[in-house]
């Protein structure tokens, strides 16, 4: 006796139902094409250009911006424009500002054609705290 129901088969229009792990019913089986695994084929980053020089560099960004080493690792450094150490590979060439890591990587992706459609950044508040994507909360009682 079967230990879960036959469902239908992936294949479009078949009528048929199958127990098999892949979702295809007999006739059908040959279809199954298994996810196929990439190799990891990006360069180290120390080859990208983000060697020990760039983590000096970053740290001296983030620390003429006011940030606490406490709350460094949370924080990336964008270039403007985008890095290319083919074209210029020394980073204070490039505008050098932080960004949450979140707001980076939305960044990087809008910029690419991925993910969000707008992005607001706002540098900082007076009293020097970062408000990139804040939220007002609101407190109900």
């Amino acid at each position: 006796m079967p230990h879960k129901p036959a469902r239908p088969c992936k294949y479009p229009g078949c009528v048929h139902t199958t127990l098999a792990s892949i979702g295809y019913c007999q006739s059908h089986e040959h279809f199954y094409q298994p996810p196929q695994r990439t190799i990891e084929t990006r360069p180290s980053s120390a080859t990208r250009g983000y060697n020990s020089n760039w983590q000096t560099i970053r740290d001296e960004v983030l620390q003429a911006h006011g940030i606490p080493k406490s709350e460094r690792p949370s924080y990336d450094v964008h270039h403007t424009p985008e890095y290319n150490p083919e074209i210029e590979p020394n980073h204070r060439a490039y505008k050098l500002t932080p960004l949450l890591h979140e707001v980076h990587s939305r960044l990087r992706n809008h910029s690419r054609g991925r993910g969000i459609e707008s992005l607001e950044l706002s540098s900082r508040d007076r009293s020097g705290k970062a408000t990139f994507f804040s939220t007002k909360m609101e407190i109900i009682d």
